[in-house]
């Protein structure tokens, strides 16, 4: 891994600001709030000092969860909908309300003899763009209020179907009850209501008992630091372990631009042909979006194309 001297997207003096990404490899228990008032308060940053994630995990789940520092908060929004992998485990005959661990069993149902021989029909179903609907215990809003607050006041919203991906679905050595799954699936998609969804395939009811997120867009478990590593030493987590921002940019094509387009961009001002070090990314439309670097490889700004010129938003302005 580069450090922040190395590959820096601004200023290098991290202890000062830090500014960028941090991959925590979250324990169960926490929920992911909780995971950012441990790094604010382990390292002493100010109350106003910025601090976000990129995509929330259950308290009873683990696993890879991004933490934006200071400047990269703004840059969050790229890193939501990224494509996650998970593993996890079922377990059949008993759904709970939550559908994880936590809740009250709400339904139970005998577990077909024939489950385990089904499991590589199960694939099938449940790969690709498939519809489920959110658990009851989620963030989604009916009419303004989060369904996990109206079910916690015993009061179910009914929530709409939402189309995900699941690109990849792959299932272990099945015990008496459970079984393990390993699962790639766009940014969006609940696997709390995967689990349910396969049970109720299966011909039963089920809930998930173990839920580790293994990578989260270009970030996997092996690159996330354990959360009690923070508490421990603060300092030497974000001037060793901070990578830049735009490496939850990777997905958008570069731009790369000389000197002269520094000012403008500072200024928003369009870019145009003589602004370029190469040449405009090719499109399948009209529009799109691309991450502009300097020659030096430093991350500068976003930028939208309109044809033969980019727009620049969202600038990397610390210095």
């Amino acid at each position: 891994m580069n450090h922040p001297e190395e590959n820096s997207c601004g200023s290098t003096d991290t202890e000062v600001r830090p500014h960028g990404l941090l991959p925590i490899n979250k324990p169960p228990g926490p929920s992911s709030f909780d995971c950012i008032r441990v790094i604010r308060k382990s390292c002493s940053f100010p109350r106003k000092w910025k601090i976000g994630h990129l995509g929330t995990l259950d308290p009873f789940a683990s696993g890879v969860l991004i933490i934006a520092l200071g400047q990269a908060v703004r840059y969050a929004e790229y890193g939501l909908h990224s494509v996650k992998k998970y593993r996890a485990r079922l377990w059949l005959g008993d759904e709970t309300d939550t559908l994880d661990p936590l809740g009250q069993v709400t339904d139970s149902k005998p577990v077909p003899d024939d489950w385990k021989e089904r499991l590589d029909e199960i694939v099938n179903q449940f790969t690709g763009v498939i519809s489920q609907v959110p658990p009851a215990f989620s963030a989604k809003q009916v009419d303004g209020k989060r369904a996990y607050k109206a079910a916690r006041d015993g009061k179910i919203m009914e929530l709409k179907p939402i189309e995900v991906e699941v690109k990849s679905l792959e299932f272990g050595e099945p015990d008496e009850n459970w079984v393990d799954f390993v699962v790639e699936v766009s940014g969006g998609t609940y696997i709390r209501a995967l689990a349910r969804d396969i049970a109720k395939a299966l011909g039963t009811a089920g809930h998930l008992i173990g839920l580790e997120r293994i990578s989260a867009g270009p970030f996997s478990i092996d690159e996330a630091l354990p959360l009690e590593s923070i508490k421990a030493g603060c300092t030497s987590v974000y001037k060793y372990h901070l990578y830049p921002v735009d490496r939850i940019l990777s997905h958008l094509p570069e731009c790369i631009v000389g000197e002269t387009a520094i000012e403008k961009i500072s200024h928003g001002r369009k870019l145009v042909d003589g602004d370029f070090e190469s040449g405009l990314p090719e499109f399948d439309g009209e529009t799109g979006t691309v991450r502009i670097h300097d020659t030096d490889g430093n991350f500068r700004a976003l930028g939208r194309t309109d044809g033969d010129s980019i727009i620049p938003f969202k600038p990397w302005d610390v210095h």
